[in-house]
């Protein structure tokens, strides 16, 4: 048991997606980090970022993000459960704040780059094979 749990039906690794939705949030707490002159401390950075990794775990726990991990669909739960989840479990489990700027600064910065992501994905699975030519 180990990577396999993290494959679709038609054995598409997952992996690359659930990276690349961490890496957005990951970008996110590091950009507002930085801004406010947080510190650099790697444990204070992991902090941060927790509650939103785990929202993201718990975002691909749905059918609809597992069955189509680019739909437009799974981007938008997938920005519902961090902003959601991820403020929650900042605010009750880390006791850090959630002020509104923030939660809205948030909304936008994850809800675009996490659809945005997804949207390349889709471009990039109905452009034409553009291999290398036989002969």
């Amino acid at each position: 048991m180990g990577w396999e749990l993290l494959q679709g039906p038609d054995t598409t690794p997952y992996r690359g997606f659930i990276l690349a939705d961490i890496a957005v949030v990951a970008l996110f707490v590091l950009i507002g980090r930085n801004e406010h002159n947080s510190g650099s401390q790697f444990l204070d950075y992991l902090s941060t970022v927790s509650p939103f990794v785990i929202a993201i775990a718990i975002a691909w726990c749905s059918p609809q993000v597992r069955r189509s991990p680019t739909s437009a669909v799974a981007g938008l739960i997938m920005w519902a459960a961090v902003i959601l989840f991820g403020m929650t479990f900042r605010r009750v489990m880390f006791g850090d704040g959630t002020a509104l700027p923030f939660v809205i600064v948030a909304a936008i910065f994850n809800g675009v780059l996490l659809q945005g992501w997804r949207g390349i994905a889709r471009a990039r699975q109905r452009r034409p094979d553009r291999g290398v030519p036989n002969g």
